[in-house]
C-alpha cells in the first residue's frame, strides 16, 4: 500500500557501491541513497530500524508495529544518477480485511520528511514529485 507521494530526482551524489547488486537485482542500486536519508531521519529524531535490501533497490525501514512502514530507494530503469523514492506502508492481511489500522497519519509524517530532506540532497537536478 503506497499511500505517500513519490519523488525522481537526478544527482550524481549517490553511487551504485561495488558488490550491492548482489544483494537486489542487477542493475538495482539504491543503498548510498538509503543510507543517506537513513542518517538524515535520525538526525531528526525519526526512528530507523535499518536499510535493507530488496529486489528492487533498498528499503529504509522506520518500523514494523503496528504494520510497516518504510522508505523505498531506487535508481530509475538503465541509470546510476536518476532516483526514486517513496513511502510505503505494508499492512497484514488481517489489518486490511478488517481496516483495524490506519496508515495514512504515518505515512503522510513520513512524507513530510522527504519532502524536507531532498532539497537537502547534494547535486540534485530535475526534482518531480507525483
Amino acid at each position: 500500500m503506497n499511500t505517500g507521494a513519490q519523488v525522481t530526482f537526478t544527482s550524481d551524489f549517490f553511487k551504485p557501491i561495488p558488490g550491492e547488486e548482489e544483494h537486489t537485482n542487477p542493475e538495482c542500486y539504491g543503498q548510498a541513497l538509503a543510507h543517506w536519508l537513513a542518517d538524515r531521519l535520525r538526525e531528526r529524531g525519526v526512528s530507523v530500524e535499518g536499510v535493507i535490501p530488496e529486489d528492487f533497490g533498498w528499503v529504509v525501514m522506520v518500523s514494523r508495529k503496528p504494520f510497516m512502514l518504510w522508505l523505498a530507494c531506487s535508481n530509475t530503469e538503465d541509470s546510476t544518477n536518476e532516483w526514486i523514492v517513496y513511502p510505503v506502508a505494508e499492512l497484514s492481511v488481517l489489518q486490511r480485511l478488517l481496516k483495524c489500522v490506519d496508515p495514512t497519519p504515518e505515512v503522510e509524517r513520513l512524507s513530510a520528511h522527504l519532502a524536507q530532506l531532498v532539497p537537502l540532497i547534494p547535486s540534485i537536478t530535475n526534482v518531480v514529485w507525483e
